[in-house]
């Protein structure tokens, strides 16, 4: 701000609220332009010519100054400040779609991940109806990463990138998917998902072996890993017994006999 600025600005913004008053918007905010040129980073300011601009119906125009507003609030560590600017522009222009991804990248950052998965959705569904697939799965992507372990979702984004012809990126978020359901108990859910990645490659090693560890751990002996060798006969104590001891003749045994049996078919 220039020096002995001060006096002057209070009479400018004297000006400028008796045009309000008045209903001359287009003239308090050449009032108000006037010191924005001497000091760009009057927040105050900024933010009351985005509520002129939004009064005259440009919501292009005030979308400009809010956006202002909100990134200093930012870049100066006052995050809820921010959101509340953004939350403002979004209302204003519920179609600019960068300004909601940049709502949802602030509650993010406050740890506000509902929230933050509520504008995300938004973003999400309006590029699908747009059919801007490539950009849906970047904004479903962000949304997986507030949830790593959202079965659902991940689906949804392999969904995405097979239609977008990225069968590796697909593959490894489906094997994902199974692996959350696994950890669930969902076995029924992990198959499916674990189906969809053997079907992209049909050799895919960790999904061989956890479709194995399934099928052990629902009794499927079809489907899990069989033990190469079966096991061995164990010899019960009696039994062994009628095998070793011979029978008695009076005092002396009628035959001796000692079969080769390892000690360890001795339960």
């Amino acid at each position: 701000m220039a020096l002995g600025f001060g006096s002057n600005k209070t009479k400018i913004l004297s000006a400028a609220e008796k045009f309000v008053q008045s209903g001359k918007l287009q003239n308090a905010i050449a009032e108000y332009e006037k010191i924005l040129k001497q000091d760009p980073r009057d927040l105050t300011v900024l933010n009351t010519v985005g509520d002129l601009y939004a009064r005259l119906g440009r919501a292009d125009l005030a979308a400009d100054y809010f956006r202002k507003v909100a990134e200093a609030y930012s870049s100066d560590g006052f995050v809820v400040k921010a959101i509340a600017i953004y939350k403002k522009l979004t209302k204003l222009s519920p179609n600019a779609l960068d300004s909601v991804v940049r709502l949802a990248e602030l509650y993010t950052q406050q740890g506000l991940y509902n929230d933050a998965r509520a504008q995300y959705s938004t973003v999400a569904d309006q590029y699908l109806k747009n059919n801007d697939r490539e950009q849906a799965t970047g904004i479903l992507k962000k949304m997986l990463d507030l949830d790593p372990e959202n079965a659902a979702m991940q689906a949804k984004v392999a969904d995405l990138y097979l239609k977008l012809g990225k069968s590796q990126e697909a593959l490894e978020i489906y094997f994902n998917s199974a692996q959350s359901h696994y950890q669930r108990g969902s076995n029924d859910a992990a198959n499916e998902a674990l189906a969809r990645v053997l079907k992209l490659d049909p050799k895919y090693s960790p999904a061989l072996l956890l479709r194995g560890q399934i099928a052990a751990a629902s009794g499927d002996s079809a489907t899990s890993t069989r033990r190469p060798f079966p096991r061995r006969r164990r010899i019960s104590r009696s039994c062994l017994m009628r095998i070793l001891v011979p029978k008695w003749c009076g005092h002396c045994f009628s035959h001796t006999f000692r079969p080769a049996i390892s000690r360890r078919q001795i339960r």
